[in-house]
């Protein structure tokens, strides 16, 4: 729930790609039938499926080595210099282990899972909305601690609450 919310209160601010670790055929469905492509309100710069990721091997909380797929801004900013760098960009995925080589760009959000039971009750979108609005003006997005972020709303709701 809340991601056309998201898309449209965020396009004005940042620019919109989608990076999903599915083939690009089912990506293709999903985004049509939720109408990411063609809505009105925002616009998606780019999309990447899990062709543009590849496997690294990194260290587990247990010790062990586990070889797993990251989504490498590199491959972007690489593509893009004059656009996009690790000052301007920010990697929401429900994976941290998806961005192991830009930890500093990572930010975690919970999984959207069990729809007909949690639709009403998720409001993870809305919040993390409410948080990216904040930082939009932020000149080095890399400078921040995206895994406290909702910390961070909760000391700016704070804020309000005083002033």
């Amino acid at each position: 729930p809340y991601s056309d919310y998201l898309l449209t209160e965020l396009y004005p601010h940042y620019d919109i790609v989608i990076w999903s670790q599915t083939s690009w055929k089912w990506l293709e469905i999903k985004l049509t039938e939720l109408g990411f492509l063609t809505n009105a309100h925002y616009k998606i710069c780019f999309v990447l499926d899990k062709t543009c990721m590849f496997s690294v091997s990194s260290k587990q909380k247990d010790g062990t080595m586990r070889k797993h797929q990251v989504k490498a801004l590199g491959v972007v900013w690489g593509k893009f210099k004059d656009r996009w760098t690790h000052k301007n960009t920010i990697h929401i995925d429900d994976l941290s282990r998806n961005f192991a080589l830009n930890p500093q760009s990572g930010l975690k959000i919970k999984a959207y899972r069990k729809a007909h039971k949690n639709r009403a009750k998720d409001k993870e979108l809305m919040l993390l909305t409410r948080y990216l609005k904040l930082i939009a003006l932020e000149d080095d997005f890399s400078k921040l601690d995206h895994h406290s972020w909702k910390d961070y709303l909760l000391k700016a709701a704070e804020s309000e609450d005083v002033s």
